[in-house]
């Protein structure tokens, strides 16, 4: 997908017929994203520690640092001619709006959200035994940039910093996943949906909540795209974050086979049974090493089956509220079983029912998967209609124009 380095107006060139991009380029997009990301942020860190009048000099140097990614965009703005590739990059500056804004919102909240998510990695509660690896990876970003109890960190920055690594991953994966399934418009439909459903997420007290539907289409987009050894380390190293959508995106091979009236192959049930096998051992395995696990938050291994399906059957009226512009399209717009659904569908309800018995609707960052889902398939009926109506306008302009020449 890249082809070369060009000469000083074209620092990269791409190629100009990708329909879809590779895992190297979206993961390149991802790893330098994170890179120039941190770096942005973390010039700003150290304003409060210059001396008397060059606090106010260095006004410049920040204003500088602010405008820099703008100047570096245009010296480089012919290399995102094609639509894939610009697609990729503006899913990175979503991530970045969405995690600048959360953190602007929830800014009385910062210290607490990043101190609880690190709490995970030290309590019993099973919640945090499960999944270890958000709390360890903030733990990190607050070890490495600091926050507001150590001398030279911003609390505001880490926070942006360290959501913004499962964010941009997870706007990565939804384009990466509709430019498989969709056409162009649709694909750039369902992109920026997917950005307005993940303001939902915003929670204080938790980090990387857009990522439990990152994960999900993540996967969907390594299963999809056959990239099966990647799906196994993936859905391995998602499994010690969030295991539930390692299990739901297991069921696209069934899916997918289903679709195409056919059995699945042995490999698709090997790969099935694998993910499913990870999904519900590493999850077993750290409980195991944990033999102190607080369940209290679950009710249902209490034997308490009723009181979150009670609350989430109360608390329907918000869900549909919420995905009543996807429900919308789809209900009108929805004529016939396509691949897409094929794909995301199934995923996205055992999902949803995973929710609706152990957890709460109320927790909207939970349903985020489910919602996205939706979003691909409305994303695809309404591009249909609307590339219908431009090839028919385009029509209509060409019988005119003849019409004009006494043709």
């Amino acid at each position: 997908m890249l082809s070369s380095l060009g000469g000083p107006g074209r620092l990269l060139n791409f190629d100009e017929r990708m329909k879809t991009p590779s895992l190297g380029l979206v993961m390149g997009f991802w790893f330098i994203s994170n890179v120039l990301v941190i770096a942005w942020w973390w010039a700003d860190i150290s304003d409060r520690f210059l001396p008397g009048v060059l606090r106010y000099a260095g006004i410049a140097f920040f204003v500088s640092a602010a405008l820099a990614p703008l100047v570096l965009l245009f010296k480089v703005r012919r290399s995102f001619f094609n639509p894939v590739v610009l697609g990729l990059l503006v899913c990175c500056c979503l991530a970045l709006s969405i995690t600048a804004h959360e953190a602007n919102l929830l800014r009385e909240r910062l210290q607490f959200s990043l101190d609880h998510e690190r709490e995970f990695a030290h309590i019993d509660a099973v919640e945090g035994v499960i999944r270890p690896l958000i709390a360890r990876i903030t733990e990190v970003y607050v070890q490495i940039l600091g926050d507001d109890h150590t001398r030279g960190g911003s609390t505001f920055h880490t926070h942006i910093v360290a959501n913004y690594m499962f964010d941009s991953l997870s706007f990565l994966a939804v384009f990466a996943l509709a430019t498989l399934l969709l056409s162009p418009t649709a694909s750039w439909l369902c992109l920026l949906t997917f950005a307005f459903y993940t303001q939902i997420a915003i929670y204080p007290g938790r980090m990387g909540p857009v990522f439990i539907a990152g994960g999900l289409f993540w996967q969907l987009f390594l299963l999809v795209s056959r990239q099966y050894p990647a799906a196994i380390i993936s859905g391995l190293i998602i499994s010690f974050g969030r295991t539930d959508v390692v299990f739901a995106s297991a069921f696209v091979l069934l899916s997918l086979a289903a679709f195409e009236r056919r059995w699945p192959t042995p490999k698709e049930w090997g790969l099935f049974g694998l993910l499913v096998g990870i999904s519900i051992a590493v999850p077993k395995i750290l409980i195991w090493m944990h033999p102190g696990t607080d369940f209290r938050s679950f009710l249902i291994t209490h034997g308490d089956y009723f009181s979150k399906l009670v609350v989430n059957l109360l608390t329907m009226k918000l869900a549909v509220a919420i995905a009543s512009p996807v429900l919308a399209i789809v209900i009108v717009r929805t004529f016939a079983l396509t691949r897409t659904m094929a794909v995301v569908l199934p995923a996205g309800l055992v999902h949803v029912g995973i929710v609706f018995v152990i957890a709460d609707f109320s927790e909207t960052r939970l349903i985020i998967p489910a919602l996205t889902a939706l979003a691909f398939v409305a994303s695809e009926g309404l591009g249909k209609l609307l590339e219908i109506g431009a090839a028919d306008r385009g029509v209509t302009t060409t019988q005119d124009a003849s019409l004009a020449d006494g043709h």
